[in-house]
Order: structure tokens, then sequence, then C-alpha cells
């Protein structure tokens, strides 16, 4: 019986000390309510540390919220206007996101590897009025690069043979001009250069054409995706399109 009672107080003891419990959390959850700052706004703010030039991903930002008043004017507010895009410095964990941090316009102006498109590189051919289109071409055109250049036939009488190669198509302008500052959508007057935007493959023929040989531009209608693909073309292939006349 001694046994029965002890086991009746414990309970009961067990049961006063939940309610006491429960009631001071009330309490806690009370004051915290009281106190709380009725302004707050939420702001996105890195959950890591995130490096200079990597692109933003889900898993290193979330959403925190924190009194307007020490809320930074700059800050982003939602996650999908800083995911996927550039960090141009450091942020460290637990930093408020703030515009000036990620990628801009100016930015983009100023370095010219921030246009450069994903698993692409960019590289400069010289040009001139003949080979550049007589300077039409203009940043973010799309163009087709003829390359001719002298083979050696070995086998052949003639020390080389020149072709003339369709050699890439549908490449990306990043720039026009020597100075990669002026990313405008005009055509700097008097560019010697002009700098495409291509892959690794792509990369290797054209330096070496433009090493080598002599490159010709093509302008593309911007509405046109097509790909042509061409013989290489030599000086005997005008024969069959203009056959001596008959005499």
């Amino acid at each position: 019986m001694l046994l029965k009672g002890s086991r009746k107080y414990w309970l009961i003891a067990l049961l006063f000390g939940i309610a006491a419990a429960m009631g001071f959390y009330r309490y806690l959850q009370d004051v915290k309510e009281l106190y709380r700052p009725d302004d707050l706004v939420q702001v996105v703010r890195a959950k890591a540390s995130i490096p200079k030039d990597s692109v933003i991903n889900d898993e290193q930002v979330e959403i925190a919220s924190m009194p307007a008043r020490y809320a930074h004017p700059e800050a982003f507010v939602k996650k999908n206007q800083v995911i996927g895009k550039i960090a141009t410095s450091n942020i460290s964990e637990g930093e408020e996101i703030l515009k000036q941090r990620l990628l801009s316009v100016e930015d983009k102006q100023d370095r010219l590897a921030y246009t450069i498109p994903a698993n692409k590189r960019a590289v400069s051919i010289a040009i001139d009025n003949i080979n550049g289109v007589s300077g039409f071409i203009k940043t973010g055109d799309r163009v087709d690069i003829v390359g001719t250049i002298d083979i050696p036939l070995p086998e052949s009488q003639e020390r080389a043979r020149a072709y003339s190669i369709l050699t890439l198509q549908d490449i990306e302008v990043l720039a026009v001009g020597e100075n990669p500052e002026l990313l405008t959508n005009k055509s700097p007057v008097g560019a010697k250069t002009i700098t495409l935007a291509v892959s690794l493959q792509d990369a290797q023929p054209l330096v070496l054409a433009s090493e080598r040989g002599n490159l010709r531009l093509l302008l593309r209608h911007p509405a046109d995706k097509t790909r042509a693909v061409l013989n290489p073309f030599q000086l005997q292939d005008f024969l069959v399109l203009s056959p001596p006349p008959n005499i």
C-alpha cells in the first residue's frame, strides 16, 4: 500500500511539473511577443560563405527576419532575386546579400569575362573593313567565318593549294574594337579586332586559320539559325560553277 501511495504522489508531482513547465514556456512566449519589434522585415543572407565570381545556388542563401532599422536598404528580400546570379566579391556566412555584391550591367561593361556564355571562351581576331563587313558588325551579332588557307600537297607537283573553308558558323560577337571596355551596341570607329565567343574545339581551327591563312566574316540575320555543310572550295571549282562556253 505504501508503494502505491508513493506512485500516486510521484504522478501528481510529475503532472504539476509539466504544468509548471508549460506555464513558464507560455510566459516566455508572451514576453517574447511583448518585446518583438513590430517592424520586422525579411532579407536574404548568406547561409554559407560565397566565393567571388561564383554562381549563387539555393543552398548558399536563406531568408532571415530582422528589424527594419537594422536591414540594409540595398538588401534583397527574395531568394529568387539572387539564385543564379554571380557574386562580384566574397560574401561571408550570415552576411546580407546586397545588390552591389552581385553582377550588374556596369560590371558587364567593365569586365568582358562576365559576358562570356557558359562553356565558351573569348578569342580576338584581327579585322579590317573588308573581312569585317565594312564595320557593320556590332556587339551581340552572330557571324559565320570562312578561312582561306594554303594547304601543302606532298604528293602533287604543286607545293600548296589554296582552299576556302567554312570554318565556323553562328558565332556570337562579344566585342568590337581593341578596348574591351567599349562594350556598347555601336562599333568603335577604326576597330582593328573583333572578340568572339567560341568553344575550345572551335578555338583551334579559328586560331590556326587566323595564323596561317586569311579570315572573312559573314554577318548573319538574327533570326537565322540554320547551318550548312559545304565542301572546301578551290580554284578549279570555279570551272564547275562557270563551265567554258562551247566553241
